[in-house]
Order: structure tokens, then C-alpha cells, then sequence
């Protein structure tokens, strides 16, 4: 796996780590005079939180999906391909 393909796996998890504590900061502290004015009933920033934590882990997830499945398709190729030189050997 390359290093910067690692990097933005590694940047989407912690982004979506960050997110979600910052949506559980905020649902908590919704009560407070502080907080509140931030929780509109419309759309909370806790909820805006919590989408973009979904959305950054749901990226990691993509990013790493899509390298490991090259990969596999890569071992694959040459499974088949020793399977046949060594097929090709025999006869």
C-alpha cells in the first residue's frame, strides 16, 4: 500500500473519530445556555457532526476498499498464472 493512499486512509479515520467526539460534546452539553444556541431545531451541529463523522469513515472505508481490492485481484493473477506454468510444465 502506498504511503499516500495511508495517509488519507489515516486522515479520513481520525477526521470521523474527531467528529464523532465532537457530536457526543455537543449532545451533551445541549442543555448548557453555551451549547444550546448552537442546537437549532432545523439541524443541529450535532447532527452535522455525526454526518460528516459517517461520511469521513465511510471515505476511509472506500479508500481501503478500493486499494485491497486491486490487490486481491493482483494475487489472483498470479495464482492463475503460476497454476498455469505449472500446468504447462506437466504436459
Amino acid at each position: 500500500m502506498s504511503t499516500a493512499r495511508r495517509n488519507w486512509i489515516n486522515g479520513f479515520y481520525w477526521v470521523g473519530v474527531t467528529m464523532t467526539l465532537a457530536c457526543f460534546a455537543f449532545v451533551m452539553a445541549g442543555n448548557t445556555e453555551l451549547a444550546g444556541r448552537f442546537e437549532h431545531r432545523g439541524f443541529p451541529l450535532s447532527w452535522a457532526f455525526g454526518v460528516a463523522a459517517v461520511i469521513a469513515f465511510l471515505a476511509a472505508e472506500a479508500c481501503h476498499t478500493a486499494f485491497s481490492g486491486a490487490t486481491d485481484t493482483e494475487d489472483r493473477t498470479s495464482q492463475l498464472a503460476s497454476a498455469l506454468e505449472a500446468v504447462k510444465s506437466q504436459s
